[in-house]
């Protein structure tokens, strides 16, 4: 068993000892002090202080940041994408999302279905960083003031600042979208950012652009606003955090990797919200107890994802470990998962017409799990 799978088997025996010390009265107190813990442990955060910052310009720039956006929700993979282009490292997109681990796995949304991206990708981007040569620091404040500053201190330095947003905030709608973009200047009014997705509501094209392209804008009042709307509802310690990456040593033993991809994969957490193949288990379980009840709006967008990435996953795994057996029988098992969400997706797109629609959606959902939970398997022995 790897150091990470001891760490959360440790934290999920506790969490359940508590709630029989307790009783179900406390848990929420207790599922706060535990998310609180984890942030304060996985994240790795540093307190921004004011000795970090000195004096930067009024006005700065950078031109050296190509401008990587994608048409689909990949915005966290691509803000790694492009930071990492910034300084010569040039991977695809594919080659982010593995080591990232943001397109592997599912995660549960109470009432809202699930996501088909199973892993944080804050944790991800610091288990992604030694493989790129890269260090990730996590800065993190309470202090409005400070943390403008901060952003601007660090852009005059020549770091493009990737931040954690809500979407709907930053563009002006009242859905909660977590979201991802990348800064790259800033003036006295605000900060010019590299949108990470060119879709509706944002004003761009997805592609690969020059460095130096034109840059989109966002006041200092908006911009805090959408980084506090994301820190409020996942309920971090803190209102405002940023990210940079300097260079640092390069790793080349992926077994972390694995053990991220293949958690992702499986689930198992048997407290708070299901993860991996769990969750999409029960969404099929959900799906089948409501048939026509249950909203399909809430779970389209998920699975159109799923069926664009897994394929992608499995194109990847196929180019970069060509000549491993297990690896290539994993990409497989993405490429059925795929088949089973493409299956899905008619009958989501008009909601479900009556019960044997919903059974017929659910087998194709559990052969989906099944699939994920047993590419799973591999990547996690893959990581011992």
């Amino acid at each position: 068993m790897t150091r990470k799978w001891k760490r959360v088997s440790a934290i999920v025996a506790a969490v359940g000892l508590a709630v029989v010390l307790v009783g179900i009265a406390g848990w929420q107190l207790l599922l706060r002090y535990f998310t609180q813990q984890y942030y304060r442990q996985e994240y790795q955060p540093i307190q921004l202080t004011a000795s970090i910052i000195d004096e930067f310009p009024a006005e700065h720039h950078l031109v050296d940041v190509p401008w990587i956006a994608a048409a689909f929700p990949t915005c966290q993979s691509v803000s790694l994408q492009m930071i990492a282009a910034q300084r010569g490292i040039k991977h695809s997109l594919g080659h982010y999302d593995f080591l990232m681990g943001f397109t592997y796995g599912a995660s549960e949304l109470p009432g809202a279905g699930f996501t088909p991206f199973g892993t944080d990708p804050e944790t991800g981007m610091n288990v992604a960083a030694p493989y790129l040569g890269l260090l990730r620091h996590y800065y993190v404040t309470d202090d409005a003031d400070l943390y403008r500053d901060a952003l601007r201190y660090f852009l005059s330095q020549g770091y493009p600042v990737r931040v954690a947003v809500d979407m709907g905030t930053l563009y002006g709608f009242s859905e909660f979208t977590a979201h991802s973009e990348v800064l790259v200047g800033y003036n006295s009014d605000g900060f010019a950012y590299y949108e990470t997705v060119c879709s509706a509501p944002a004003t761009c094209e997805p592609g690969e652009h020059e460095p130096g392209q034109e840059s989109l804008f966002v006041s200092d009042t908006v911009l805090l606003d959408a980084v506090h709307a994301q820190s409020k509802p996942l309920k971090y310690p803190w209102r405002y955090a940023l990210t940079i990456f300097e260079p640092g040593p390069t790793a080349t033993d992926l077994a972390p990797v694995w053990a991220q991809n293949s958690l992702a994969l499986i689930g198992g957490n048997p407290y708070g919200p299901k993860t991996g193949a769990d969750a999409i288990d029960a969404l099929a379980e959900q799906i089948e107890q409501r048939g026509r009840r249950f909203d399909t709006t809430t779970i389209e967008t998920g699975i159109e994802i799923a069926a664009i990435t897994r394929p992608n996953n499995a194109a990847y795994l196929r180019e970069a470990f060509a000549d491993d057996e297990d690896i290539l029988q994993a990409a497989a098992l993405f490429d059925q998962a795929a088949a089973a969400y493409r299956a899905i997706q008619p009958f989501v797109a008009g909601g479900i017409g009556n019960q044997e629609e919903a059974a017929q959606i659910a087998i194709n959902l559990r052969e989906a799990a099944a699939a994920e939970r047993q590419a799973g398997e591999i990547f996690r022995e893959r990581s011992k």
